[in-house]
C-alpha cells in the first residue's frame, strides 16, 4: 500500500483504452495485470459484533423494528425477459464479429450458430448490427438475412424508429434534461442519451467524454495502447455521432479533457516525463521507493548487491488546447496534475487534482495554491454556476460523493449505504458491504447530480438530487443490453451532462 501512498500514477495502471482502428480493448500487460490489486474498488466488511455498536450511534430502535417485523423489508423481484428486446439469432455456423461496420474491418471474435444476442446499434450504409462480445467490447455483425435473423423490436428501433420512443426508465422531478454522455470504459463505447432518461444511442469509442459547453460537440481521447507513455489523440465529434475528427494529435496518453466556460479552449492532462514502464535495476545500493522483485546476493568481497524492479511512474501535467487553431500552451501544475476542471464561473481559474489534494491554477498569474489538503478528493467537476464543487471521495475502502463549496470549504458528503440495507442484507446472510458511489456529474441547470453506483449489484448510472435526496436509475444495466460499466477509480471521466 505504500505504493497508493506515495505515488499518483497508480490511478491510471489498469485502464485500458482502444486504438483508432479498433473497438477490442486490448489486455493489460502482465505487469500491469499484477498492480490491478491496488486499484479495484473494495467493499467494506463488518462483523455482526460490530454492527450493534454501529447502529447504537445512529438508533438502535432501527435494529429492534426491523427483527420485530414492523418495518416491512422488500422483497426480490423476478426479472422478466422482454419481447421488445432489439436482438438478432446466429444462421450460420460461425459469425464473425468485427471492430466495424463492413467486412473489411478485422474481427476479434465470433458468435455460434443458434446464439441470440443483444443489438445495441445499427449502420444503415452497411446494415450491419452492433453488439458486445464475450469481452464485453462493442463490435459489428453482418446483417445479411443468410446470416443473421433479426426481431421484430430491432427493426423498430433501428430501421424504422418511431417519432417519439417511450421514456426508458421513468424519472421524477426530471427538469430541463439536457444531454448526458458516458464511456462503458476507458477506451470502450461512448453513449448519449437525454437526461430524462430516454434515446440511448452510440457515439463512438474512446475515453474521458466531455460535453461542451452548448452541448454541440463531445471531446474524448483514443491512445495508441494501453500502456503509460503511449501516443494518442484528441477528439471531436458531434453530439449526433457526426463530424468526427482529430484536434490534437501524438500527445502522450492525453487524458480527462474539460471545456473552458466559453468553449474555445480545452484543458486536458497527460503523460509527460517520469517512469512510463517498469524497470529493472541492480546496484550496491537498496532501493529507494516503490520496488519488487528485491533479491540482495552477497559477492565474494562481502558487499551486497541489490537487484529489483521498479514500479512505473509517469508524471502528469497539464496543456490547453486553442479549439480553433490546435495551438496549445503547457501549464504550470505538481508533477502529478490530474482531473483539471475548468471554473465556468471564472475563466481564469483551473482546479486539478494534485499530489496533496484538489490545486487551484490562476491562469492569469500562472500560480497555485492549494484548495484542499485531502489526498481523498478524486476527479473534481463544476457546478454550473460554479459555486460548487463534486468529487469522487475515497471514503476508507470504497467511494462516495461529496460536494464542498468552490473555495473548499462546507463539505458534504451526499451518498451513503443505508443502515436498513445493510440489516437487510445481515438478516439474509449476505456480506455486509458499503455501496460505491463516484464519478459525479451536474445536470446543466445544476439542481441534479448523476453518478455512478454499484449499490444493485452492478454499475449503473444514478441520480439525485443535488442535496443527496431521491436517488433513482438512469441508465440501467438492463438498458445497456449486457454492456457492462467499468469503474476502476483510477480517475476516469466517466459521466459528462450538459
Amino acid at each position: 500500500m505504500i505504493f497508493l501512498e506515495l505515488n499518483k500514477q497508480r490511478r491510471f495502471g489498469n485502464s485500458t483504452c482502444h486504438s483508432e482502428r479498433s473497438e477490442e480493448s486490448p489486455r493489460l500487460a502482465v505487469g500491469k495485470e499484477r498492480l490491478r490489486g491496488f486499484f479495484a474498488p473494495m467493499s467494506l466488511r463488518m462483523t455482526f459484533q460490530q454492527l450493534p455498536n454501529r447502529l447504537k450511534q445512529r438508533g438502535w430502535a432501527l435494529l429492534l423494528l426491523l427483527l420485530s417485523g414492523l418495518i416491512l423489508l422488500p422483497s426480490p423481484v423476478a426479472k422478466a425477459q422482454s419481447d421488445t428486446t432489439p436482438s438478432l439469432t446466429v444462421l450460420v455456423e460461425t459469425l464473425n464479429i468485427r471492430s466495424g461496420p463492413a467486412a473489411h474491418y478485422p474481427p476479434f471474435d465470433t458468435l455460434e450458430q443458434g446464439i441470440t444476442t443483444g443489438i445495441i446499434g445499427y449502420n444503415a450504409e452497411t446494415g450491419w448490427w452492433q453488439v458486445v462480445s464475450r469481452f464485453g467490447s462493442p463490435g459489428w455483425v453482418s446483417g445479411d438475412r443468410a446470416y443473421v435473423a433479426v426481431n421484430e423490436a430491432a427493426l423498430q428501433q433501428f430501421v424504422n424508429p418511431v417519432a417519439s420512443p417511450p421514456a426508458a426508465v421513468p424519472l421524477v422531478n426530471a427538469s430541463g434534461p439536457g444531454t448526458l454522455v458516458f464511456q462503458t470504459s476507458s477506451g470502450g463505447a461512448i453513449y448519449a442519451i437525454n437526461g430524462d432518461g430516454t434515446n440511448l444511442r452510440y457515439l463512438t469509442s474512446g475515453l474521458d467524454p466531455a460535453l461542451s459547453p452548448d452541448g454541440q460537440w463531445v471531446t474524448f481521447a483514443r491512445w495508441e495502447t494501453s500502456q503509460d507513455g503511449a501516443l494518442g489523440n484528441l477528439w471531436l465529434i458531434n453530439v449526433d455521432g457526426s463530424g468526427e475528427r482529430v484536434i490534437m494529435e501524438n500527445v502522450y496518453n492525453p487524458r480527462t479533457p474539460a471545456w473552458s466556460p466559453d468553449g474555445s479552449q480545452i484543458v486536458l492532462s497527460h503523460q509527460e516525463g517520469g517512469r512510463p514502464d517498469f524497470e529493472e535495476r541492480c546496484s550496491g545500493s537498496p532501493p529507494r521507493g516503490n520496488a519488487i522483485d528485491i533479491d540482495a546476493n552477497r559477492q565474494s568481497s562481502g558487499d551486497i548487491d541489490f537487484c529489483y524492479t521498479l514500479l512505473p511512474d509517469p508524471h502528469w501535467s497539464l496543456r490547453v488546447l486553442n479549439v480553433a487553431t490546435g495551438l496549445y500552451d503547457g501549464l504550470t501544475g505538481d508533477i502529478y496534475s490530474l482531473s483539471p476542471a475548468w471554473d465556468p464561473a471564472y475563466s481564469g481559474r483551473i482546479i486539478y487534482d494534485g499530489e496533496k489534494g484538489l490545486v487551484n491554477l490562476d491562469l492569469l498569474e500562472n500560480k497555485t495554491s492549494a484548495l484542499t489538503v485531502d489526498t481523498a478528493d478524486h476527479s473534481p467537476v463544476y457546478s454550473p454556476d460554479g459555486s460548487k464543487i463534486a468529487v469522487s471521495y475515497r471514503q476508507d475502502d470504497h467511494w462516495e460523493v461529496q460536494v464542498l463549496n468552490a473555495d473548499g470549504g462546507g463539505r458534504v458528503r451526499l451518498t451513503e449505504t443505508s443502515y436498513v440495507d445493510l440489516v437487510q442484507r445481515l438478516l439474509a446472510g449476505q456480506p455486509l458491504v458499503s455501496h460505491n458511489n463516484a464519478a459525479p456529474t451536474w445536470s446543466p441547470d445544476g439542481t441534479q447530480i448523476a453518478f455512478l453506483t454499484d449499490r444493485r449489484g452492478s454499475w449503473e448510472i444514478w441520480r439525485m438530487n443535488a442535496d443527496g435526496s431521491n436517488p433513482q436509475p438512469l441508465v440501467t444495466a438492463e438498458m445497456l443490453n449486457g454492456i457492462p460499466l467499468v469503474y476502476n477509480g483510477v480517475d476516469e471521466q466517466m459521466l459528462s451532462w450538459q
